[in-house]
């Protein structure tokens, strides 16, 4: 063993410079092109259009978390008041008016008792 290269056992095709670089985990006579993409990265994780893509798949997914939240809005139904501020009054006028303990009435922004009732 000299450690001189030895030839490679078999040619390289005369499109060599679109293939991408040899791996050592893949047979010798395997050749694959350099623009192999795969969603989780690839050989070359730097696709044409990225930004593009990506700025459509968060604006899909946007859309797609807006629409479930308006559905879920739409769908909550509260038979007793709550007794206490709880985040959806802020966006859902159909939860009805919060009350504490002793029955008064909370204000639907800050929780604290609205003046004039039950003094």
């Amino acid at each position: 063993g000299g450690g001189a290269p030895s030839a490679p056992q078999f040619p390289e095709p005369p499109y060599k410079k679109l293939l991408a670089n040899k791996s050592a985990l893949c047979p010798p006579e395997f050749h694959y092109t350099r623009e192999v993409w795969y969603p989780h990265g690839g050989f070359y994780p730097d696709p044409k259009g990225w930004r593009g893509s990506l700025l459509m798949t968060m604006g899909v997914t946007g859309l797609l978390y807006y629409l479930a939240f308006q559905y879920s809005n739409q769908q909550e139904k509260r038979l007793m008041p709550p007794k206490a501020w709880i985040p959806s009054l802020l966006w859902n006028p159909n939860v009805p008016d919060p009350v504490d303990f002793r029955g008064r009435k909370l204000d639907r922004t800050t929780g604290k008792p609205i003046d004039g009732e039950g003094h």
